[in-house]
């Protein structure tokens, strides 16, 4: 099974997702969007398609606006690193 054809559920909400859930939890969840929880399913994805780790917190880092030492920081606390 591919990444694209994995069901998902909002965490929030409950509906059906397709891929990138990201979309989402920023346009409907915004508050929820912004809580630091987001990065390690993202970080989670982002590795299970392939993306080194260097890459994930990169993509990370642009899309909430936060240093790759801060996500790298928060996801070994979560022991997700």
């Amino acid at each position: 099974m591919s990444a694209d054809d994995e069901t998902r559920f909002c965490p929030y909400c409950g509906i059906k997702l397709k891929h990138p859930y990201w979309q989402h939890i920023q346009s409907k969840h915004p508050d929820r969007y912004t809580q630091k929880e987001t990065w390690v399913k993202l970080y989670k994805d982002y590795r299970k398609l392939g993306m080194d780790e260097g890459i994930s917190l990169t993509v990370i880092s642009e899309l909430f606006n936060a240093t790759k030492d801060e996500i790298r920081s928060f996801l070994k606390n979560k022991k997700v690193l």
